[in-house]
């Protein structure tokens, strides 16, 4: 059993858990419960649905040995500063980017450059700055929490790198 394996079975044993305390307090909190992640199970199907497809098809379109030359394994930490910057370019949410980031491991991408991509992403995602983070937070702010992290998914990646040996991934 991998890894992977283990974190699902990890993850559905906690929510049985947690569905077993909702059903002992006697309160409709397991009802309730069920009702709220039925809900989230109708609306992320179909998205989901639509990723994996979107996932293969990317894989298969993009250029492969393009993008394993610069973000393979064997790139280092040259391969980690770009997967850094094009983590940023990404203007799309969860959907969109964890099937690219499954369609690039597809295509030969290093995990601490996958790393570096995925922690540029979520930190500094261009779309949620332009449209949420300057109107609501402020230009001063958004530069000060910008500059503070920039060195977050390089050290992301290098430290990934160091994992990936420690533990011989």
């Amino acid at each position: 059993m991998n890894v992977l394996s283990l974190v699902a079975l990890a993850m559905w044993l906690a929510a049985l858990g947690l569905l077993l305390v909702g059903y002992n307090r006697h309160d409709g909190t397991a009802e309730k419960g069920l009702r709220i992640g039925g809900g989230y199970l109708v609306i992320m199907a179909p998205r989901m649905f639509c990723a994996v497809f979107m996932a293969s098809f990317a894989a298969e379109l993009l250029p492969g040995d393009l993008i394993s030359s610069w973000l393979g394994s064997e790139s280092g930490m040259k391969g980690i500063l770009i997967a850094s910057v094009v983590g940023i370019m990404v203007p799309a949410d969860g959907v969109v980017a964890f099937p690219l980031a499954l369609a690039m491991i597809k295509l030969g991408v290093g995990l601490p450059q996958l790393t570096a991509f995925l922690t540029s992403w979520e930190v500094f995602a261009i779309h949620r700055i332009l449209a949420w983070e300057i109107p609501f937070l402020g230009a001063q702010f958004v530069g000060l929490r910008v500059s503070s992290s920039f060195m977050l998914p390089p050290l992301a990646g290098i430290s990934a790198a160091g994992l990936v040996v420690l533990f011989n991934i």
